[in-house]
Formats: C-alpha cells, structure tokens, sequence
C-alpha cells in the first residue's frame, strides 16, 4: 500500500526565513541520551519494506539512528550501501560489529556509539529510524537541516508529526513511512523569462507543500519534489532544480517545459 495521509487544508505555510527560525527554535533543545528508547528488534521484513520503500542503490550512502544490534545497516549493505550505526549501548554496538565482521560486511557496514544528535548525517543519501515519535520530533529540525533536498528518511512505526509522509506502505500489520527531505524555497526570487522579462515569484512553503504566485497571478499544479520543482503560469511548464540561491531549468525535465529562464532568491 502507498500513498499520504493529507494535510489539513488550513495548516499554514512558511517563507524560508520563517522555515529556518521554526527549525532552530526547535532545535535549540535536544532530548538527552536517557531519551532514547529500549532497544526493540525490527523483524526482517519490516527491514526489507524500509529498504525498498526507500529505493536503495548500490553505493548509497545510510545512516541508521538508534541501530540497536545493527541489523538494518547490515541488510543496507548486503544491498551494497555503505552503511553506518550510531546508538548509544556500547554493548549493542560491540554485537553488531561482530555480527559485520562474521559476514565479511565490515567494509560497507559501520557502527559508532554516540549521540543521536550529535551524529553525522550531512552526506547521508538515507536515514532510517526505529525511534518513538517523541524521539523523531526532536531529531526532526536536525534532519530537514542537515540532510540535503532529495535525502530519504524511513522511519518503522513511528511518524513525524505534522509532517506528512511522501508514501507508506504496511509490512507484518506495521507502518512503514517514507519522506523526501524538500528543497527550501518558502519566500520571494526574481524570475528572468526567456524573453528578458522579469517580475517577482512569491512561494509559501509547508514541508513538501507549496503554493505561489508570479506578478500577482496563481501558479497551478505547483510541486516540490526534494530538489526538484515544476509549476504552470499561463498553460506553460517549469521544470526546475532549486539551489541555494537559484533556479535554474532541470535538465531532465519534461521536452515542454520552458527553457532560458532563471529564478534567484531575493529574501
């Protein structure tokens, strides 16, 4: 089963500047090391869900928070990810270091005892959870911070609050949930047509969700999928990757979308 849950229609949009101050206040208290929940196993094919609903490549790099025995990065890498544990029981650290090393994993499978929110994940293409929802909301603003715009997060059992998920699906009478970590484009850019004219693009953002105008008229089917962005105005398609600061025309976008434009950020 795939799909999300909708969002309330009335829930409110942010503009980046307001989209980075919501992430920093909640960031500015981090649950302790006691916070982190009893080790529980996931059963395997909870595991297998996590990993295909995530799409893992070969060569992939993943980061499992809180990975108990190690189990999901040991199955990430027999996929041929290369895969890293941080927990904080040193013994159940200890146990899937071995567990690595039986297999002959231990080049792609990785363990480290640590803080959760202290953990590297800025060059994780996928991060994988098995954490209370108590625990994914704290973890939250560091994870829509840190990882880049496209970066996968899976989480067993447990949601993300009002953050909808990009798709679900049930293994062995459990939910699996997958969200793709979205570009942050809440605020105003200058859009540059082809033609040489210019006027003011205005997106409010909610997580995934956003909605905009240019000139004072409506986009229609606005999207946001990590780093990549498509909208009409006036019956014409954009297709773009976002950047830091710019737009620019996705080079494996749809063969009508529009070409020679360019948006960069103003506030």
């Amino acid at each position: 089963m795939t799909g999300a849950p909708a969002e309330s229609p009335a829930a409110p949009m942010f503009s980046r500047r307001q989209w980075l101050a919501l992430a920093a206040a909640s960031a500015a208290a981090p649950a302790p090391l006691a916070a982190q929940a009893p080790f529980v196993p996931t059963p395997d094919p909870v595991i297998q869900a996590m990993l295909d609903l995530a799409a893992v490549r070969r060569g992939e790099r993943l980061v499992d928070l809180g990975c108990g025995d190690g189990r999901i990065v040991l199955a990430a890498a027999r996929r041929g990810a290369v895969a890293r544990g941080i927990d904080n029981d040193a013994e159940l650290i200890d146990r899937a270091r071995r567990r690595a090393e039986l297999e002959g994993l231990g080049a792609n499978a990785r363990f480290e005892t640590g803080d959760l929110f202290d953990a590297r994940v800025r060059d994780a293409d996928i991060v994988t959870l098995y954490l209370l929802s108590s625990m994914n909301a704290r973890l939250r603003p560091k994870l829509m911070t840190e990882l880049r715009a496209g970066a996968r997060i899976v989480s067993h059992a447990f949601d993300m609050g009002d953050w909808a998920p990009d798709a679900m699906r049930v293994a062995e009478e459990k939910n699996v949930f997958l969200w793709i970590v979205p570009a942050v484009v809440g605020g105003d850019w200058q859009l540059r047509l082809g033609d040489g004219s210019a006027g003011l693009l205005t997106f409010e953002q909610r997580f995934q969700r956003i909605a905009g105008q240019f000139r004072g008229a409506a986009l229609s089917g606005a999207n946001l999928d990590g780093a990549r962005l498509s909208f009409r105005l006036g019956g014409l398609l954009f297709a773009g990757r976002v950047g830091d600061r710019t737009i620019e025309p996705d080079p494996d976008g749809p063969a009508e979308a529009e070409a020679g434009w360019q948006a960069s950020r103003i506030a």
